[in-house]
């Protein structure tokens, strides 16, 4: 008797059919019916809209990766999140009936080859770009929630928004999508190793995490999240502690952090207020300039000086000129108009010295934000709780103590010039350069100082953060930031 392939049509199961071109269908059934919009799941799409590259299935199977991708996402509870959230039990169950063959016969029915080898392809690729993008770069965009926040002004049509987040977080983009493909198809070892390195690197997070599996207070545990996830945000290659020397100033503890090795300087700091938020970024301090001037910004000319145009009194009262910004001539009292201070082409300008509403130093760095942190002329401030008092910028308690800690070398002839020059009886007024022996000593003084190597600072917003025994302190959250973030994340708990 001569058997044929023919033969064994009869023994055939189109539910157990399994084809590219049938998987693909399925996919796109599944794309078609996906409305997630987390930027994971949008690049899940666009990876399959662009050019239908099998990640997960191949002629033998389903990749072993996709065992260790479930090993990773089986303790996504230690950090808070749901499980479920990552479609867990999903894959694990259609992982089991790839192994034994525990298809559904009728092509109609949910549990045929081709559909659970699509649900297997699409969700796997969903599963890890949601664990990697989000450990790596944080489950929600800190841009998006934070620089649309407080409006500029109330001109409906064309709205515009104060910038409060300016650290220079990383965000996932097309090669980063790229890269986690490539890695999903490539050997075992650099798949794990891609997936552990997602973690945050601050070792705060660790910390957090630490204290997350050791509470079940609800309260507790959301603020714990939130501070997390401001970790991820810090996974782009540089955080404090990388750094031997390093300022960090945390708003809503309203206390500067100043490390350097062992040496720690810790003192009370004020900040913006509600209305006027003290961004956070971060950068390297580069310069200090004593007795500088203040170039007043507009919000305040408007609110506070424009309508005193004609008070010579009061712009005499307060040491401010007007200055043109082109050529920098002063223009004479009687000569300034209100249009003039509201221009871009003239600044209002506070002489330097005593009085000046940034005391007597300033410790500047470059950022997009005109912020930058100074002593102040009512120091007053630092007895309060309440020290949101600022248009933005960071008044410092101790000017001094952080212009030493500036120092490469602590030269005391240096350090006594400073001292002096931020204690003399000083006016830069033209009218008060006399030459009696009364007068500060120009010789004696210091105009500026260039901190080499330039210190970095990191202005942050933690509102659980360690004192100095590393105990982890509560800090009440000033900007309302935190229920910005819970409110986010909520999606993955």
């Amino acid at each position: 008797m001569c058997v044929s392939l023919n033969d064994f049509d009869s023994l055939r199961t189109a539910g157990y059919d399994v084809s590219a071109d049938n998987v693909f269908s399925n996919i796109r059934a599944l794309m078609g019916s996906d409305t997630t919009n987390s930027i994971a799941d949008i690049h899940a799409r666009r990876h399959y809209r662009k050019d239908m590259d099998m990640l997960w299935i191949t002629r033998d199977g389903v990749s072993s990766n996709a065992d260790t991708l479930l090993t990773f996402i089986q303790r996504v509870d230690s950090f808070g999140f749901s499980r479920e959230k990552f479609y867990y039990s999903m894959l694990k169950e259609d992982l089991q009936r790839v192994r034994v063959l525990d298809f559904d016969s009728l092509e109609s029915s949910r549990n045929t080859a081709d559909k659970v080898f699509a649900r297997l392809e699409y969700y796997l690729t969903k599963a890890f770009l949601r664990y990697t993008e989000g450990q790596r770069f944080g489950f929600m965009n800190p841009f998006q929630a934070f620089n649309r926040l407080d409006k500029r002004n109330d001109d409906t049509i064309h709205v515009s928004y104060r910038s409060l987040y300016g650290w220079n977080t990383s965000l996932p983009g097309s090669n980063y999508l790229a890269t986690a493909c490539s890695v999903i198809k490539g050997d075992g070892e650099k798949f794990t190793d891609f997936l552990a390195k997602s973690k945050p690197h601050n070792p705060l997070y660790n910390k957090y995490v630490a204290e997350l599996n050791k509470t079940n207070d609800k309260a507790y545990r959301r603020l714990l999240l939130c501070n997390m996830e401001r970790c991820r945000w810090e996974n782009d290659g540089d955080y404090p502690q990388l750094h031997k020397k390093y300022v960090v100033v945390n708003v809503p503890a309203l206390h500067l952090y100043a490390h350097d090795g062992d040496e720690r300087l810790v003192m009370k700091v004020a900040v913006g207020t509600f209305k006027t938020k003290t961004p956070l970024l971060h950068s390297k301090i580069k310069r200090m300039d004593f007795n500088p001037q203040w170039i007043i910004p507009k919000s305040i000319i408007k609110t506070s000086i424009v309508h005193h145009v004609g008070d010579h009194a009061y712009f005499d009262r307060h040491n401010y000129f007007v200055r043109e910004r082109s050529t920098g001539k002063i223009v004479e009292p009687e000569n300034v108009t209100r249009e003039m201070l509201l221009s871009a082409n003239y600044s209002v300008v506070q002489w330097g010295g005593r009085g000046n509403a940034l005391g007597r130093l300033i410790f500047r760095f470059d950022n997009d934000y005109s912020i930058y942190m100074h002593d102040t002329s009512s120091p007053g401030v630092f007895a309060r709780t309440n020290r949101m008092v600022s248009h933005g910028c960071i008044r410092v308690e101790k000017p001094y103590d952080l212009a030493v800690f500036m120092l490469k070398d602590k030269d005391e002839a240096l350090m006594e010039k400073i001292k002096y020059s931020m204690a003399a009886d000083f006016s830069e007024r033209p009218r008060e350069y006399e030459t009696t022996d009364d007068c500060p000593k120009r010789s004696e003084m210091v105009r500026s100082l260039k901190v080499d190597p330039q210190v970095p600072v990191y202005i942050t917003y933690y509102t659980l953060y360690p004192d100095a025994a590393g105990n982890l302190v509560r800090h009440e959250d000033i900007y309302g930031f935190d229920g910005i973030i819970y409110e986010n994340i909520q999606k993955y708990l």
